[in-house]
């Protein structure tokens, strides 16, 4: 019988691998197309132990650059089994990251443009950044309402937005650095809140 499948794509945009797409099935596969020959060049099965709710590629920028072999880094994310980084070459997990809290909700990732930070939602109603180096993470962002579904890094300046459903336009700017996290900068004015040696902000709308 014919197993119908959900899926999520990701496609590559950087000159690295233009001709490649990820997906990631309710199968819990992990699945390489080349659009050039329009096959399966490569599949990952049991990827996770739950279906891949989220598929990330390290895509860069064209205000930063990164050493060439980090592109082939993308992230996975399922529930109940944190966060996985594939390198793309052997299609083998990494590292994990587990200490965001992802039980029953899709709480997305994202990679800096820099290659170097890695963020993601969690259901403790914080957002969490990771060096992409360590399984432990930088910084826990707290003082939400309601869980963190959204994470985006903004390609051009060094600033990263959170969004929750309970708190929607929520705005958060991270200012980062190459080397490492400094400190967040207020755009607002409003409710800045000390965490950590950090400012948050907040914005509603």
């Amino acid at each position: 019988p014919l197993e119908v499948l959900s899926f999520i794509i990701s496609t590559n945009l950087y000159f690295w691998h233009p001709d490649i797409v990820l997906v990631c099935g309710s199968d819990r596969s992990i699945q390489v197309f080349d659009m050039n020959k329009g096959t399966v060049a490569s599949e990952v099965p049991d990827a996770h132990s739950r279906a891949i709710h989220c598929i990330t590629q390290n895509k860069g920028s064209a205000f930063s650059s990164q050493a060439p072999d980090s592109y082939n880094l993308f992230l996975t994310s399922a529930v109940t089994d944190g966060m996985k980084i594939w390198d793309l070459r052997t299609l083998r997990c990494v590292r994990r990251y587990e200490n965001h809290v992802n039980r029953c909700q899709p709480c997305s990732s994202a990679v800096s443009p820099c290659g170097r930070f890695i963020a993601t939602g969690s259901e403790d109603n914080c957002a969490y950044v990771y060096d992409i180096r360590s399984s432990n993470y930088l910084h826990r962002l707290q003082n939400y309402s309601d869980t963190v579904l959204n994470v985006a890094f903004n390609p051009a300046t060094p600033q990263i937005d959170y969004f929750n459903p309970a708190e929607v336009p929520v705005y958060l700017v991270l200012t980062y650095t190459l080397l490492r996290l400094s400190r967040f900068v207020c755009v607002c004015g409003i409710a800045c809140l000390p965490i950590c040696g950090l400012i948050f902000v907040s914005q509603k709308q």
